[in-house]
């Protein structure tokens, strides 16, 4: 049994973890939820440093910093805590390690994103401005011009000031904690420290934070012990991984040879070097067809979000997908283990890759892995990790049930009903952004919809039923959904 220390409390920072530990014949220790903070209150970080004390003998410890130091992933994007209190609540990490020298200790930080918590219909604004303003300061930077120069200085005067002082407060702030954690991990604080870049562009404040860290990584030597790539909440899924060592090698099917070059949205590298970074981090390595443990067939990365693509940009991909979707099934009916990897979007699934793997019979359900939810690194982690944990406890039941969740997640809720139930939210006359508790009617026509589809993918897919079907919202907002399925 391993301990963990989440980044939140929402299902891919909890459940997920869990899950794919009990896929791999392992289990995990976390906190009592309530401990853990919900949205804008952050966690108990001074609880959770008794909690740490006070684990029993466990195989290793999966540790965010963001949630030791803050309180959570939205925390860390405020000013509530000084850098003083953040790094003498850090200090347990020491102590803990001090106490337990034998005890692999795997920590994950996150570095600031470009923008702001939307918490509220009055954030938008800010969001969107505070974004760009920080890639433009990196762009004026880097190609200065009296012209980009301008933009920068327009987009500036129109946030207030009290926002752009609480958010580089917390960037200077937090960005003195990583380089801390750098030092940390050469001085054997730490086994393994993973940084992952939130959401961001190409250029923006965070390539300065960059290359200041992994400079700092090769001063102090520890570049074997270090990763730094885009994602945040697939972090402990990486690192879960990673402990397991199980040296699980992958082969790469591409729908697109030249998408896999394409930067994903939120993603500020070409994704084939984002993906190689993700597959070292875990412990994976790159292979062919012969030595794979697992074929990866990867949706490569369209720009733009589903919602905007044209009818003609559908059309000229079809028939490369079908071809290729061919190619997959071939695979499979062959005896490959094959997991897919669907990034082509941000924030779910690609419908017309799903709705051709749906016509093309029982593809779905002999799947060892799926994911298309939120950022591009976050499928990746998640898909890497469920692919661990398979090759070390099998493709049993657990795993064709979350396999089944995330269709259910990652496909139906994401990529089609979240934007029905967020029509919705605004029509009853709410925010989905920030529900505040009232959203128990659009969390009962979630789960009415979900139970519609979730009975009709089982049975055309899996040959199953559905039996205890949750459906919630843990946030009171719709960017997220937790679902349990049971397939009988």
């Amino acid at each position: 049994m391993l301990a963990l220390l989440p980044l939140d409390n929402r299902p891919c920072n909890l459940q997920f973890p869990a899950q794919i530990a009990a896929i791999g014949d392992d289990a995990i220790m976390a906190p009592p939820v309530a401990l853990l903070g919900q949205f804008n209150q952050p966690g108990a970080s001074e609880t959770l440093r008794a909690w740490l004390d006070n684990l029993p003998d466990v195989s290793a410890l999966i540790v965010s910093v963001d949630m030791l130091a803050y309180g959570g992933l939205v925390a860390s994007r405020k000013t509530n805590t000084d850098l003083p209190t953040a790094l003498s609540r850090l200090q347990t990490l020491r102590e803990w390690r001090q106490s337990r020298p034998q005890t692999p200790v795997y920590a994950f930080n996150i570095l600031m994103r470009l923008a702001i918590t939307m918490d509220s219909d009055a954030a938008v604004p800010h969001y969107y401005n505070v974004m760009r303003w920080a890639r433009l300061m990196g762009e004026a930077k880097r190609f200065p011009s009296p012209e980009k120069e301008a933009e920068r200085d327009e987009v500036r005067a129109q946030i207030p000031d009290e926002i752009i002082e609480q958010y580089c407060g917390a960037r200077a702030r937090n960005h003195a904690v990583n380089l801390q954690m750098v030092d940390w991990l050469a001085d054997g604080t730490f086994d393994y420290l993973l940084i992952t870049q939130e959401d961001c562009t190409e250029f923006g404040l965070h390539r300065a934070e960059q290359d200041e860290i992994t400079e700092r990584v090769k001063q102090r030597a520890v570049e074997n012990k270090f990763a730094l790539h885009p994602g945040a909440d697939e972090a402990a899924l990486t690192l879960l991984a990673r402990h397991w060592d199980e040296d699980v090698a992958f082969s790469i099917h591409w729908s697109s040879e030249t998408g896999k070059r394409n930067i994903a949205v939120f993603e500020d590298v070409p994704y084939e070097d984002a993906l190689h970074s993700h597959i070292g981090a875990m412990g994976g390595r790159i292979s062919d067809d012969s030595e794979a443990d697992v074929q990866l067939w990867v949706n490569a990365p369209i720009s733009g979000s589903q919602k905007d693509e044209s009818h003609a940009e559908k059309l000229a991909r079809v028939d490369e997908l079908k071809t290729w979707v061919a190619s997959l099934k071939n695979a499979i009916d062959s005896g490959a283990q094959v997991a897919l990897c669907d990034v082509a979007f941000p924030n779910g699934a690609d419908n017309l890759l799903m709705d051709e793997l749906r016509v093309q019979g029982d593809i779905l359900n002999r799947l060892v892995a799926f994911g298309g939810w939120n950022t591009a690194g976050n499928t990746t982690g998640t898909v890497l990790a469920q692919c661990a944990a398979v090759k070390r406890g099998g493709a049993g039941e657990l795993n064709r049930q979350f396999v089944f969740e995330r269709l259910l997640d990652d496909w139906y809720y994401q990529a089609n009903l979240r934007a029905e139930l967020e029509e919705t939210a605004r029509a009853r006359g709410f925010s989905p952004l920030n529900m505040n508790g009232q959203g128990t009617q659009i969390e009962a026509l979630a789960r009415a919809s979900m139970e519609t589809f979730a009975s009709e993918l089982a049975r055309e897919q899996f040959g199953a039923n559905v039996r205890d079907l949750r459906v919630n919202l843990p946030w009171s907002r719709t960017f997220e959904v937790q679902v349990g399925a049971k397939l009988v």
